[in-house]
């Protein structure tokens, strides 16, 4: 195994940012892993959390897969962003180009994952519903809601709202401009069943004493209403890197 640090200067972004690799032996010889999986961090985290808090690692070596795990800022949702960065065109052009340029990784959509973290879940399933030709898999572990309902109403992030300098007028403008739009995660369930389009297999994992179990619940429900296939698994624990260090592992059990 062997990890790299790439520190590079973003041609979308415009600043210096960092993406973390992990390569299994195979890779050491020019072999391509078995598959690749983009791994990404959640709200207020960075591209080292997987690694500081988890055994991705060792996951990797067991499963002989490359991991990439790129940075974005800490409350983006991986949106391009009304007032500030393009942080999903960063996200599915530049990583990619970047992973695939200068590493043994594979590039064949059968081959490639997608798994993430509270707002990474929520990232993960927004490339793979918008992006449903590039993933076989996408694991969404603990931000499986609605976006509209976190910062709707009684969410858990409504008092945000109204802030000007708050993640949804930074993000998206207003709620508005949100509902209906890319960034909807209704809207990626209903264009799918409205346009046929087939998706990757869809993992989807949370602990039970999560404050947002109960949105959850919601979401899987109208998943199944609407015949959008997701595998569930959920075990107790809350909000928690014990809880994600798990699910991970099952979700390449699962996908591979």
């Amino acid at each position: 195994m062997g990890m790299l640090h790439f520190d590079y200067l973003s041609q979308i972004l415009g600043y210096h940012t960092n993406i973390y690799f992990i390569l299994p032996a195979c890779t050491h010889e020019g072999k391509e892993p078995a598959a690749t999986l983009y791994l990404l961090h959640g709200g207020g985290g960075n591209g080292l959390d997987w690694i500081r808090y988890t055994a991705i690692e060792r996951y990797a070596d067991k499963h002989n897969i490359a991991v990439v795990m790129p940075e974005v800022d800490g409350s983006c949702f991986y949106a391009d962003m009304k007032h500030g960065y393009d942080y999903f065109t960063y996200l599915k052009d530049e990583v990619v180009a970047v992973a695939e340029g200068l590493l043994p990784v594979n590039k064949t959509a059968d081959k490639r994952l997608v798994a993430g973290l509270s707002m990474g879940g929520y990232g993960a399933f927004k490339w793979a519903f918008n992006c449903p030709d590039f993933f076989s898999a996408a694991a969404n572990l603990s931000g499986i809601s609605f976006i509209m309902d976190i910062f709707s109403g009684e969410g858990f992030a409504a008092k945000s709202v109204n802030d000007k300098c708050g993640v949804v007028a930074l993000d998206w403008g207003s709620l508005e401009e949100l509902q209906g739009s890319m960034s909807d995660s209704k809207e990626w369930i209903d264009r799918s069943v409205r346009e046929g389009i087939k998706l990757p297999k869809l993992f989807a994992a949370i602990g039970t004493e999560d404050y947002s179990y109960k949105l959850s619940q919601d979401y899987l429900k109208y998943c199944k209403e609407q015949g959008v296939e997701v595998h569930y698994e959920e075990m107790p624990g809350q909000h928690e890197w014990i809880v994600w260090d798990t699910m991970i592992d099952r979700f390449l059990e699962w996908a591979l």
